[in-house]
């Protein structure tokens, strides 16, 4: 039986069937894509046709998500299989047949490899709510890469940046590790100097491996090997600010991580903490065409209670702009609000003539007893 893959890359087909899922609002299955290890497994091979193959999607995922799903594993395992089968049809010799889903302990796998860092771990590394994003560069330019995680901050994106990053205290190279286990997605800041590094490689190969987006900053050399295919993102390291926002850019853009990159602009723009940062996510969030309608009421209650929202110039519009303005309060919500706004001036207008009768009442009462005396 002759070697084959399936057309499409594993990390490609798993992302399509998390925007899916997300559309229809399953957020357990979507949890369950999001946090697993995937790939494919040849299952069957006939001759018919010139060769068709028969592929099943295996999941394994964290003990803690599994054991929340097993008693609905098989129907979950199902419903996925179906949508599957959306996926192949454009392939008339590659076939899906089946999902499994199976549990895989933090730090192991049947490789050897370590695949599924724990809740712990990845809390410890990286911020929630973000983006995580591995920034692999050569140490020389450590004091760029800084200012350029700087910048990915305001957009959205945590950005690992292994010279600040790891703590003093923990050994390094198992923390780069993990930061390339858990990572979304990795840019590569390729200066002329990036090849010659003894880590750069390795670290663009691991991402490759796992079958996640490869970024690769055209910063003075050109992307080679694997990578050499992808045109890259133009750029000058001494302006971070230019190439953070081409890199979140890019990460909404791209089909593999549209989906972790739009909630990760959609929840830091919920809790921005600055005009700046609100600014920066506003020119991200304009270029999302597949808002629902919870998110679109989230943003609007953000325009008015997120003071750093409201007073950003600009933002308010852009975002009333892009995807619509608050609906007029209804005829019932109007309504009561008149009542009530009658009943406090009439409330008002009581306490006030009670207050002129005291005092007239008070004056009556001093001109009687002046008059008696």
């Amino acid at each position: 039986m002759p070697e084959s893959t399936f057309p499409k890359p594993v990390g490609e087909v798993v992302a399509t069937l998390v925007e899916l899922f997300r559309h229809q609002e399953r957020r357990e299955v979507v949890e369950i894509l999001e946090n697993a290890h995937a790939y494919f497994e040849e299952t069957n091979f006939d001759n018919l046709n010139g060769g068709t193959y028969s592929w099943g999607l295996r999941l394994e995922v964290p003990v803690h998500i599994f054991a929340s799903i097993e008693p609905r594993l098989s129907n979950i395992e199902k419903e996925v299989g179906s949508k599957l089968s959306h996926l192949d049809r454009q392939y008339a010799n590659h076939h899906f047949d089946g999902v499994i889903i199976s549990p895989i302990a933090p730090g192991t796998s049947p490789l050897g490899q370590r695949i599924a860092p724990s809740e712990l771990e990845v809390r410890r590394l990286w911020s929630n709510g973000r983006f995580r994003l591995f920034l692999s560069h050569v140490s020389k330019h450590k004091a760029m890469a800084a200012a350029l995680k700087s910048a990915l901050w305001l957009r959205g994106v945590d950005a690992f940046v292994a010279h600040e990053d790891i703590e003093p205290s923990l050994e390094w190279q198992g923390e780069i590790e993990l930061g390339l286990r858990s990572m979304h997605a990795l840019a590569a800041l390729l200066t002329s100097d990036f090849h010659a590094s003894m880590w750069t490689d390795q670290e663009m190969g691991w991402a490759l491996g796992r079958g996640i987006l490869v970024v690769p900053l055209r910063l003075g050399a050109d992307p080679y090997g694997l990578v050499g295919k992808i045109q890259g993102v133009a750029g000058k390291l001494e302006q971070p600010r230019k190439l953070a926002a081409q890199i979140a850019e890019t990460l909404l853009a791209n089909r593999q991580t549209h989906g972790e990159m739009r909630r990760a602009v959609l929840s830091t723009f919920t809790d921005a903490s600055s005009s700046e940062m609100a600014k920066a996510l506003c020119q991200l969030l304009v270029r999302i065409k597949d808002i629902t309608d919870e998110e679109r009421a989230t943003l609007w209650r953000t325009c008015n209670d997120n003071p750093h929202v409201t007073n950003a110039y600009g933002v308010r519009t852009s975002i009333y702009s892009a995807f619509g303005s608050p609906p007029a309060p209804r005829p019932t919500d109007r309504r009561q609000s008149e009542i009530s706004t009658g009943c406090e001036i009439r409330s008002s207008v009581a306490s006030m003539v009670s207050r002129q009768i005291t005092a007239a009442s008070n004056r009556a009462i001093q001109l009687a007893v002046t008059s008696a005396d």
